[in-house]
C-alpha cells in the first residue's frame, strides 16, 4: 500500500512559536518579579509599621516613666502616657491599612501589566504571522546530533542562511522547530558535500554562488566545513590547483575519506580527514570520462560505481583498495538523456545491487562482481509508466531518491521530452520494491520538476521532501517495514550514564545497507553512520545523542567507518550524552538510515552514580 504525506511545521510557524513562547515566559517572569516586589514590599511596609509602633510606644513609656510623680502634675502624665498610647495604636492601624492598600494596589498593577503582556505576546504573534516570510527549502543534511540541517533557497539561488530542525520530545520532526544557525561564508547552490566521520560537514564548490559578490554561475571553488558543536563555519582549501568545483560529483569513502571528481574533466581528488589535505586520487587508472552530471553510488564491497554521462551508455567504478578507476562494463539500456547528458539518482539496495533511475524513462540494475576488482553486471530495470493521454516518457533529470527502511526506494519523476533545456512538471512518485515500480501519493506540492527537490531519510524511518522554490515541507511515511536483518545490532553500551557525559556504543551494522539518500551531482547528503537516541521509559521523552568519530578495527588500531552494509563488521561511535536529559530507567537504541535496534536497558544518572561505560 502506498504511503502518506504529512506536513511538516514551516519555519515561520516555528519562529512564531519559539517567539511566543520566549514572550510568554518573558510576561510570566515579569509578573512573577512583580509579584516578589509587591510581597517584598508589603513585607517592607509592615516591618516599617511595626517599627514605628514599637518606637512610639517607646516614646510614650519613655515620656510616662520622666514625667512627675506628685499630684496634680501625675495626673497630667497619666493622661499624657493613654494620649500617647492610643495616638501609637492610631498610628499602627492606619500604617497598616496604607501597606494593605499598597499592597493590594501593587498586586492589581502586576496583574494589569500580566495580561498587558499576554495580549501584547497574542498580538506580536499575529503581527509575525502577518509578515513573516517563510524560507523555501533547499539541501538538507542529517546530523549526527539527529537534527537536520536545511540551507535556504532564495530568488533562484542558494544562500548563506541555514536552518536546524530538531525533533520534539516525542522524537516527531513533523512536530519538530526550526532554528536559524550560523550564515555560512559563502552562499552556493549545487554543491559536493558529505557530512564527516568526525560529525562536521562539509561543503565544496557550487555551480552558483556569491563568492564574487552576487549570486552568478561561477562553478566556484570556495570549500568550507560547518562545526555543529561551534554553530560555526571555517573556510577549507579546495584541492592544488583546483580553480572551479561547481557541481562536481562525491563520494564519501569507507575509510572516512572524500573522493570529489570533476564537472568539466576527469580529474579525481581524495581528502584526508585526519589532515585535511587534498591528494589525487587513482593513482593505479584514472577516471575515464569527464564527471559532469554523474551520479556515484558507493557499494558494499567500498568500490563506487558511476554509469558514465559524458560516454553513455558505459559506466566505470572507483576501486578504493587499488586506487584504480576502471571500466564497470556497458549499461542494458541508456539513462542519460543526450542532449542534457542528465540523468537520475542512484541508491544501493538491500540485496546489494546498485538501482540508477534515468532521464530517459529506462532504469538500470547494477549486481557487483565477485571480488571488488571484478567487473559487475548491468541489466535493465522496470520501465518508468508514461504520463497522461500523449503518452509521455517520465524520468528524473537531476532528482532526488531515499532508501525507506522496508528496502525500498521512494523518488520522484517527471515528463521527458529529450530536449535540453526542457525540465518539465509535476512530478509524480514511484516506490521501487526490488521488481516493481509501484505508483504512490505525491506531496500537494509536487507541481514541480523534479530538480527542485530534495529528500532526506530522518531517524524515525520517514523521508523529508523540500523543494527549493516552496516553503511547505512533507514527510513521507510508508507502510512496509523493515526486515529485523537490516536493523543495527548494540553488542557494547553502558548500563549506566552521566549527562554530559562521552560514552562508546558499538555493534554491527550500525552504518546501514546503503548510503540510503541519492540525487546526482548536485546533492549528496548520505546518512550512513550510527545515531544514538535514549527514550526515558517512565515520560516517553526521546533525546538524541551527538554521535562522532565512528570507527572499526584497521590492522593494530582504529580507522573511521563510513561503509555500506559491513555485515559482522563491529563499529564503534562516541555519543555525547545532553547534560539536561531526564534521569531514570531508560532505552538507549541505535538508529542507522531510519532504522532502529532493539533498545537495551539503560540507567541515566547524576555524576557519581554510575560510570560512563560499566556495561
Amino acid at each position: 500500500m502506498p504511503g502518506t504525506w504529512t506536513k511538516v511545521a514551516s519555519i515561520c510557524a516555528s519562529r512564531r512559536t519559539v517567539a511566543y513562547a520566549h514572550c510568554d515566559s518573558w510576561a510570566d517572569e515579569g509578573s512573577a518579579r512583580c509579584d516578589a516586589w509587591a510581597d517584598e514590599g508589603s513585607s517592607q511596609c509592615s516591618n516599617w509599621a511595626d517599627k514605628g509602633s514599637n518606637q512610639c510606644s517607646s516614646w510614650a513609656d519613655e515620656g510616662s516613666k520622666k514625667c512627675c510623680d506628685w499630684a496634680p502634675c501625675s495626673w497630667f502624665c497619666d493622661a499624657f502616657y493613654w494620649v500617647a498610647k492610643w495616638v501609637c495604636k492610631g498610628w499602627y492601624w492606619v500604617a497598616n491599612w496604607v501597606c494593605q492598600a499598597w499592597y493590594w494596589v501593587a498586586k492589581w498593577v502586576c496583574k494589569a501589566w500580566y495580561w498587558v503582556a499576554k495580549w501584547v505576546c497574542k498580538l506580536w504573534t499575529w503581527i509575525f504571522y502577518i509578515f513573516c516570510s517563510d524560507a523555501n527549502g533547499g539541501p538538507m543534511f542529517l546530523l549526527t546530533d539527529g537534527s537536520v540541517l536545511m540551507n535556504e533557497c532564495s530568488g533562484g539561488y542558494g544562500s548563506r542562511r541555514w536552518w536546524r530542525l530538531t525533533p520534539d520530545s516525542t522524537g516527531s520532526y513533523v512536530n519538530g522547530t526550526w532554528t536559524r544557525m550560523a550564515d555560512s561564508n559563502t552562499g552556493r547552490k549545487y554543491f559536493a558535500s558529505a557530512v564527516l566521520a568526525d560529525g562536521r560537514l562539509l561543503v565544496c564548490g557550487g555551480e552558483y554562488s556569491d563568492s564574487s559578490g552576487s549570486n552568478s554561475q561561477d562553478d566556484t571553488a570556495a570549500s568550507e566545513i560547518y562545526d555543529p558543536v561551534a554553530n560555526s563555519w571555517t573556510v577549507v582549501s579546495p584541492p592544488a590547483g583546483v580553480t572551479q568545483i561547481g557541481d562536481s560529483p562525491c563520494c564519501m569513502l569507507p575509510d572516512g575519506r572524500f573522493l570529489l571528481g570533476s564537472f568539466n574533466g576527469t580529474s579525481t581528488f581524495l581528502r584526508d580527514p585526519a589532515t585535511g589535505n587534498w591528494t589525487a586520487a587513482g593513482a593505479n587508472g584514472t577516471k575515464g570520462a569527464s564527471g559532469s552530471e554523474e551520479t556515484w553510488v558507493l557499494m558494499a564491497d567500498g568500490t563506487v560505481v558511476v554509469p558514465q554521462c559524458s560516454n553513455a551508455p558505459n559506466a566505470e567504478m572507483y576501486v578504493v583498495s587499488n586506487d584504480q578507476w576502471k571500466a564497470d562494463g556497458t549499461l542494458a539500456a541508456n539513462i542519460v538523456e543526450a542532449s542534457s547528458i542528465e540523468t537520475g539518482p542512484g541508491l544501493l539496495l538491500p540485496d546489494g545491487r546498485a538501482f540508477f533511475v534515468g532521464s530517459t524513462g529506462n532504469t538500470a540494475l547494477y549486481s557487483p562482481g565477485a571480488t571488488d576488482t571484478t567487473v559487475g553486471t548491468w541489466t535493465a530495470g522496470p520501465q518508468i509508466p508514461q504520463s497522461g493521454r500523449q503518452k509521455q516518457n517520465q524520468g528524473s533529470k537531476d532528482g532526488p531518491a531515499a532508501l525507506l527502511p522496508s528496502g525500498t526506494i521512494v523518488f520522484p519523476v517527471a515528463p521527458v521530452d529529450g530536449i535540453k533545456a526542457n525540465y518539465n512538471s509535476p512530478s509524480s512518485f514511484f516506490e521501487f520494491d526490488g521488481t516493481n515500480l509501484n505508483r504512490v501519493s505525491d506531496p500537494p506540492n509536487a507541481n514541480c520538476p523534479t530538480y527542485v527537490g530534495r529528500m532526506l531519510v530522518i531517524p524515525t524511518g520517514q523521508v523529508l521532501w523540500v523543494r527549493e522554490d516552496d516553503n511547505s515541507f512533507y514527510a513521507y511515511t510508508e507502510t512496509g517495514q523493515p526486515q529485523d536483518s537490516y536493523r543495527p545490532v548494540i553488542t557494547t553500551s553502558p548500563g549506566t550514564v552521566n549527562p554530559g557525559s562521552t560514552i562508546t556504543v558499538s555493534g554491527t551494522q550500525v552504518n546501514g545497507l546503503s548510503q540510503a539518500v541519492s540525487y546526482g551531482d548536485d546533492y549528496t547528503a548520505a546518512t550512513n553512520y550510527p545515531l544514538v537516541r535514549i527514550r526515558n521509559r517512565q515520560s516517553g521523552t526521546v533525546r538524541y545523542c551527538r554521535t562522532a568519530n565512528h570507527s572499526a578495527p584497521a590492522g593494530a588500531g582504529t580507522a573511521p567507518a563510513m561503509g555500506v552494509s559491513t555485515g559482522a563488521l563491529v563499529v564503534t561511535t562516541e555519543a555525547t550524552i545532553p547534560g539536561d536529559i531526564e534521569l531514570g530507567e531508560s532505552d538507549l537504541i541505535v538508529v542507522a538510515n531510519g532504522i532502529p535496534s532493539d533498545p537495551v536497558a539503560v540507567n541515566v544518572q547524576p555524576e557519581g552514580r554510575g560510570r560512563g561505560n560499566d556495561g
